[in-house]
C-alpha cells in the first residue's frame, strides 16, 4: 500500500504534542544540533563498549524495517528522505548508491571537513537495501556527491524499541497546580495553526534537493527514536565506562543549547516572527509564550510555562517530552531525573537568548558569537531537571535561574 503521492505523505498523525509518520516519531531539528549530536556520540571513539559509527548507522535499520513492514515501497522510502528534510536518494549501477544534496553532507559537521560524515544515510540505505551500505565518498572531502557502496551482509539484531511508551494528557495552558497566573496577548492557538501551515518538508522532485531552509537554517523532520538510541545508548556506555555522568550529560547538555541558540534564535529573528507574534508581545514573558508555541508545533511534546519570574527564573514543564516518552521505548524506568538533555539544554537556551544576549536587539547568530558570548559563563543561568518521564514522572519539568 502506497505511503506517499506525488513526494507527500498520505497520513501525518498528530497526538499527546508528537507527529507521526509511519508510526514512528518524527521531530524538528537543526543541521547546528544533528552535527553536534553526531560529534558528541563521536567522542565516544576509543571508549571500551562503544563503537559510535556503527551506532550512528545501525540505529536508524530497525525503523526503516519498521516501515517496510508497514507497506513501504523503495520509493516511499525514498520520499520520506526527502520530505524530511534529508536530500535526495539515486540508485547507481553496480548497487551503488549516490546522495546528490544530503543534509548530513553539507552540514557543517564540527569534525571538521575531511571526515565520512553521513553515517545516518548509509544506515537508511542499509535497512532499504537488506545489506550492510557505507559512504566511501563524502561532501566534506569536497566530493562533488556522497557515495554509497554495498559491503557484506547487514545483521538482524533485536529490536532495541521494545517497551510501550505512556502518554499523559497536557493540561490546558494555564490550568495547572503551580502555574503562575499570567496575563498574555499571545494566541498560542493562533500561532500553532499558523506554523503548522508552513512548507517545512523537502521537496525531492528532478530539480528539487530534498533540503528544508527555514529561519535562517537547514531543518530536518527527524526520526525521534534515531536521536534517542543513539544518545542513550551512547551515554550508558559511557557512565558503564567509567566516565563521570555529570562529564556526559553536559556533553549532552550542550546540543540543546545550541540548538536553541540556533533554531530557537533564528525563528525569534525571522520576519514570520516579527508579522505574527511580536505584536502581541508587551514583555519577555510574553515572549516567551510565543516561542512555546512554536516549540509545542515541533513533534517535542507539550510545553507548559509554569513560572517566569524576568531576567531571574524559568520553570518549563513538558508533557509527552519526545525524550521521556522515547527513553521509555527503550529502557526500564530509572531513578535519576536529569536524563532529558535537549530540553535541559534548550530551556537553558531560551533563557539566555532572552536575558544573555537580548535576542530581541537582533544579534547577528554567529558561530563566533555563540563562542564567545552565549556561551560565556558569565551572566549564566543554572538548568536542572526535577522531573522526568525517564523517571516515572508524569512530565519533564526544567528549572532554570541564576
Amino acid at each position: 500500500m502506497a505511503q506517499y503521492e506525488n513526494g507527500l505523505p498520505l497520513h501525518v498523525k498528530k497526538h499527546h504534542g508528537q507527529t507521526f509518520l509511519g508510526g514512528l516519531g518524527h521531530v524538528f531539528h537543526c543541521n547546528h544540533y544533528n552535527a553536534y549530536l553526531q560529534m558528541a556520540v563521536l567522542l565516544s571513539e576509543g571508549i571500551a563498549g562503544c563503537d559510535p559509527k556503527r551506532l550512528l548507522a545501525d540505529a536508524v535499520v530497525p525503523l526503516v524495517t519498521h516501515l517496510e513492514r508497514s507497506g513501504y515501497s523503495q520509493q516511499d522510502l525514498m520520499d520520506e528522505f526527502a520530505y524530511c528534510g534529508f536530500g535526495k536518494l539515486r540508485k547507481m549501477r553496480d548497487e551503488k548508491w549516490m546522495t546528490p544534496y544530503s543534509h548530513y553532507g553539507q552540514a557543517a559537521l564540527m569534525q571538521g571537513e575531511g571526515s565520512l560524515s553521513c553515517y545516518f544515510t548509509a544506515g537508511y540505505l542499509s535497512g532499504m537495501n537488506h545489506c550492510r551500505m557505507e559512504e566511501v565518498r563524502c561532501k566534506q572531502q569536497r566530493a562533488p556527491l556522497d557515495i554509497f557502496e554495498p559491503r557484506g551482509e547487514l545483521a538482524e539484531g533485536e529490536n532495541p524499541f521494545r517497551f510501550t511508551p505512556h502518554y499523559t494528557e497536557a493540561p490546558s495552558r494555564f490550568d495547572f497546580p503551580g502555574c503562575q497566573q499570567f496575563s498574555t496577548l499571545v494566541d498560542e492557538q493562533a500561532i500553532m495553526e499558523a506554523v503548522s501551515g508552513l512548507p517545512l518538508y523537502g521537496k525531492g522532485g528532478l530539480n528539487d534537493t530534498g533540503l528544508i531552509d527555514a529561519f535562517g537554517v537547514v531543518l530536518t523532520n527527524h526520526y525521534a527514536d534515531y536521536y534517542n538510541l543513539i544518545t542513550y545508548e551512547t551515554y550508558h556506555q559511557m557512565v558503564a565506562s567509567g566516565v563521570s555522568k555529570e562529564d556526559v550529560r553536559n556533553i549532552f547538555v550542550q546540543g540543546g543549547h545550541i540548538c536553541a541558540f540556533n533554531t530557537f534564535g533564528g525563528i525569534m529573528s525571522s520576519p514570520e516572527w516579527y508579522q505574527l507574534v511580536v505584536p502581541s508581545c508587551r514583555s519577555d514573558t510574553d515572549w516567551i509564550h510565543g516561542m512555546v508555541a512554536v516549540i509545542n508545533c515541533l513533534g517535542w511534546g507539550i510545553w507548559r510555562v509554569e513560572e517566569v519570574r524576568e531576567g531571574e527564573r524559568l520553570v518549563i514543564r513538558i508533557y509527552n517530552s519526545y525524550e521521556g516518552t522515547g527513553y521509555r521505548r527503550l529502557y526500564p524506568p530509572i531513578e535519576e531525573k536529569e536524563i532529558s538533555f535537549l530540553n535541559i539544554g534548550a530551556v537553558q537556551g531560551l533563557a539566555h537568548l532572552l536575558w544573555k544576549i537580548d535576542i530581541k536587539q537582533r544579534p547577528e547568530l554567529t558561530q563566533e558569537y555563540y563562542a564567545n558570548v552565549f556561551e560565556d559563563p558569565g551572566n549564566s543561568f543554572h538548568a536542572t531537571q526535577t522531573h522526568a518521564i525517564a523517571a516515572g514522572d508524569n512530565y519533564d519539568r526544567i528549572v532554570v535561574s541564576r
